[in-house]
């Protein structure tokens, strides 16, 4: 059988366009942005500021929505927010008032018996690495630890496909690469299909399958770029400097003036 026929399609992007109405006028943010993400590949979204990354992310989910296009996750078209789409924020959203336990069962939707939902909020707590502090409040965590619990939340509805908005954008250079690890291993254990938006061509590296580079807005697909190196990754292989190289290339012959270059490196 042919091995396009075998896959399947996880998130579908066709044609999408994106346009706000701000004081009478129009802003375009993405024109015609094209991609297939196939079951449990690991995609990363790069581009400069203001290109559309996060309004992307964010009518996948079906919090914006698109003015041309179509989205589907699955076989589903995307109108609206549902359990099969998670989402994990640039910042960890937590309730301050609720344990790190309560705010993971906060983002369980569906219906289930109370020792079931309790065993489904333990086995996440366990699979981000945050058991013996199922009790602690948010303000007791360290920034790394609260977006695990936001990790988690996301994950426990079982979602079939994982958003990440820059998660790890404020986080120090040492936690943000222990929490890149976390995240690889929850990948590679949980078989998700995962798409992450990032500011951080290393990180976009190390993580991803392939890499989408948009230009600066409107945003357009500028190139798919395929990462073929086997995991773990060596940060200062040959390989991984050749393909940032490629990729710092690309945006900052794109960036406007404005732009801070620094944070793509």
């Amino acid at each position: 059988m042919n091995q396009e026929m075998n896959k399947e399609i996880h998130l579908s992007i066709r044609g999408v366009s994106k346009t706000f109405h701000i004081n009478k006028g129009e802003l375009q943010v993405l024109d015609d942005i094209n991609l297939e993400v196939e079951k449990g590949e690991f995609i990363s979204i790069v581009g400069t500021s203001g290109c559309g990354k996060s309004t992307l992310l964010k009518m996948v989910i079906g919090l914006e929505h698109a003015t041309k296009g179509e989205i589907r996750v699955g076989q589903r078209v995307v109108t609206k927010p549902s359990i099969d789409c998670g989402m994990v924020f640039q910042e960890a959203r937590l309730f301050p008032w609720l344990t790190v336990k309560e705010n993971i069962e906060f983002g369980i939707t569906r219906e289930m018996p109370k020792e079931e939902q309790a065993k489904l909020v333990q086995h996440h707590i366990e699979l981000v690495g945050l058991s013996g502090f199922e009790n602690a409040l948010p303000k007791q965590l360290s920034g790394g630890m609260q977006q695990r619990v936001s990790i988690a939340r996301a994950l426990v509805n079982k979602p079939d496909v994982l958003l990440l908005d820059e998660p790890f954008g404020a986080l120090d250079a040492l936690t943000r690469i222990n929490m890149q690890n976390e995240v690889l291993k929850l990948w590679e254990h949980e078989k998700k299909t995962m798409v992450l938006v990032t500011h951080d061509i290393d990180e976009a590296i190390f993580l991803s399958d392939r890499i989408v580079v948009l230009s600066a807005r409107p945003g357009r697909v500028m190139d798919i770029i395929s990462v073929e190196l086997p995991r773990p990754r060596e940060r200062s292989s040959d390989e991984f400097l050749h393909i940032r190289s490629k990729i710092f290339k690309y945006l900052t012959k794109d960036a406007t003036d404005d732009v801070n270059l620094g944070k793509y490196l």
